[in-house]
């Protein structure tokens, strides 16, 4: 059965394009979740509390925390990558699909992925340069280079001088190239064999990240991915770790809480319990029709959609944003000021971004030289 994407006529053109025939909206609706926690709760609140409220609006505690697991979003991306990357994979291993073209799987990444990101780096490379005059071409170009070919963090051994976000694509990119190897796990047929396997390689790399923190790079992050390819892994098989529904959609609002509420910072067993989470999110989402059905609201599915404009252009909008409100006098503001001023500072990072997802992203969606396949807007 084909999946159909609720919502009115209105938002149809925001809607992504797909062209496969297993599209889930619910995985969308879960990239809802990670950009909100990454631009609403951690970046929007993060510089509110700094340039207007100078640190003072949320003292050390446990609300403080709370909007810094705003950060865990970037995990959830991670395992999201790691499902729907390895999802074809395992259809072809498991299931007898047809076989995963590599060719055709780097030309998508490439052609997906580079255009809208190149496109924001020049702008705000001039933006930088000739604008707002923060530095010279020289100095700068070698940092737009670096971001480009996606190894800023690698050579520079901190974020890109460009577009700081940019971080999280560098690992997504590392892993695109190794996802091929990791998935010839798939060939392991004795099922409780290759899950241990990705259970030991979670519990191993989360260790590793909460022990080694250097250069930011692939392996910090494994735990993520595997999560990810643990629940096609299960999505594939057609198994569910919950045989009671119930049981299933109540774990998966559990899994939501933690996610959102749990702290993890600094603390070992909470950070093994919030990947946890991010596992059961996926498997309870792609399982559970009452879980799937509330990451398939149609609102959620088209932002969610729209993840990887807002993710390349928020960090820029909040700034100038935040500079402007600044330069008009709006300094610090009363406590009450600052639902507004977050709201009117995500606004206007959805507007600009829906702009730019229909000028720029949308475009290069329709992957390079397809021609079997008529596109269908989801």
């Amino acid at each position: 059965m084909k999946a159909t994407l609720p919502g009115s006529r209105l938002l149809r053109p925001f809607r992504r394009i797909t062209y496969s025939t297993a599209y889930l909206p619910e995985i969308d609706g879960l990239r809802f979740l990670a950009i909100f926690s990454v631009v609403a709760l951690m970046h929007t609140t993060n510089f509110l509390d700094e340039k207007f409220y100078g640190d003072a609006l949320l003292p050390d505690g446990y609300w403080k925390r709370f909007f810094l697991e705003g950060g865990n979003g970037v995990g959830l991306f991670f395992a999201i990558s790691g499902f729907i990357l390895s999802l074809p994979f395992a259809r072809w291993r498991l299931l007898g699909g047809p076989p995963v073209s590599l060719k055709r799987y780097f030309l998508r990444r490439l052609t997906r992925l580079e255009p809208p990101y190149v496109i924001i780096l020049v702008v705000l490379f001039a933006a930088q340069v000739w604008l707002l005059k923060m530095y010279t071409a020289r100095e700068l170009l070698p940092h737009l280079l670096a971001s480009i070919c996606y190894v800023h963090t690698l050579y520079f051994h901190s974020f890109s001088w460009i577009l700081p976000v940019s971080w999280s694509l560098e690992v997504e990119v590392q892993f695109y190239i190794l996802a091929p190897l990791l998935c010839l796990s798939f060939l392991i047929r004795r099922a409780w064999l290759r899950r241990g396997l990705y259970l030991a390689v979670i519990v191993f790399s989360a260790f590793y990240w909460f022990d080694v923190w250097h250069t930011v790079h692939v392996f910090l992050y494994l735990h993520f991915f595997f999560a990810g390819i643990l629940a096609a892994d299960l999505h594939c098989s057609g198994r569910r770790l919950f045989a009671s529904e119930r049981l299933g959609v109540a774990v998966g609002f559990l899994a939501l809480a933690g996610f959102l509420f749990l702290i993890s910072v600094h603390w070992l067993p909470g950070y093994l319990l919030k990947t946890l989470c991010i596992f059961l999110l996926l498997h309870t989402a792609t399982s559970y029709a009452a879980v799937r059905r509330l990451f398939s609201i149609g609102g959620l599915v088209v932002v969610g959609g729209m993840c990887y404009s807002i993710y390349l252009l928020h960090f820029a909008i909040i700034s100038a944003m935040g500079g402007l409100l600044a330069r008009l006098g709006l300094r610090s503001p009363g406590a009450l000021a600052f639902v507004p001023l977050a709201l009117l500072l995500l606004a206007a990072v959805l507007a600009v971004s829906a702009l730019y997802f229909i000028a720029i992203e949308k475009p290069f969606m329709k992957p390079w030289g397809l021609t079997k396949r008529s596109p269908r807007p989801r």
